[in-house]
């Protein structure tokens, strides 16, 4: 039995949330909205919201025109969060630096 998720990807109507439109982000949400799906991204910084919203990357090796063509294709960045209640999978790309024992910094996932 095939469930509900499982045919809104399959049918591409699922709508995607990424957590963190930085160097993992951005690229994750590029491809999923090069495959069809509707990607909201969530970012905390307003200045990414504002240069993506505006079809800028801000991230040197993509292309804005990349950037662009995903809003044309449904992206949209915004830094309400209450909006993630539209996504029917929602992803975490948040940082998570190695202190000097390699361990990671989570507090960016547990805030």
């Amino acid at each position: 039995m095939i469930t509900k998720l499982e045919q809104k990807l399959k049918n591409k109507s699922a709508v995607i949330g990424i957590f963190g439109l930085g160097y993992v982000g951005l690229p994750l949400m590029i491809r999923f909205a090069e495959v069809g799906y509707k990607v909201i991204g969530f970012e905390i910084d307003r200045k990414k919201i504002e240069d993506l919203s505006s079809g800028f990357s801000y991230i040197d090796h993509i292309p804005s025109d990349q950037i662009k063509l995903s809003l044309n294709q449904g992206f949209e960045a915004t830094s309400d969060y209450s909006r993630a209640s539209e996504a029917d999978i929602l992803i975490l790309c948040l940082p998570t630096p190695l202190n000097k024992y390699k361990q990671p910094d989570l507090s960016f996932v547990t805030n």
